[in-house]
């Protein structure tokens, strides 16, 4: 009995699951708490956010890295650590990106919507 309603309730889950995620990301990008970056969370995309986020975590990671090499005096390490942080650092600005493109769409579609409704206006 209850197998059939756990596999019934898993896509839900899984769905409820995201959605959480979602909203917890949106509610830290307003609130900077992560990171300082001019994010509009209205317009902006899940993956936008995600590689953000995925970004300023590898970011850290790698000034920590980078910050132990120079400690016990590892070049090698602190070259992975600087490459860690490139790498972090490109990861969000993808996803700047992501959402000013996202941005941008909306607003292509938004203004080709309006050109339409002239032009519907003009014949009617």
């Amino acid at each position: 009995m209850f197998s059939s309603t756990s596999i019934r309730l898993k896509p839900y889950v899984n769905k409820l699951a995201v959605i959480v995620t979602a909203i917890a990301v949106t509610i830290f990008a307003w609130a900077n708490i992560f990171w300082s970056a001019d994010i509009n969370a209205n317009a902006a995309t899940l993956e936008g956010l995600g590689n953000q986020l995925e970004g300023k975590v590898q970011q850290d990671i790698g000034t920590k890295r980078r910050g132990v090499g120079d400690l016990v005096d590892n070049p090698t390490e602190e070259a992975k650590g600087a490459l860690m942080q490139a790498q972090g650092k490109a990861k969000q600005d993808i996803g700047t990106t992501q959402n000013k493109l996202d941005d941008a769409k909306d607003t292509v579609e938004n203004q080709s919507e309006n050109l339409i409704d002239s032009v519907k206006d003009i014949f009617n």
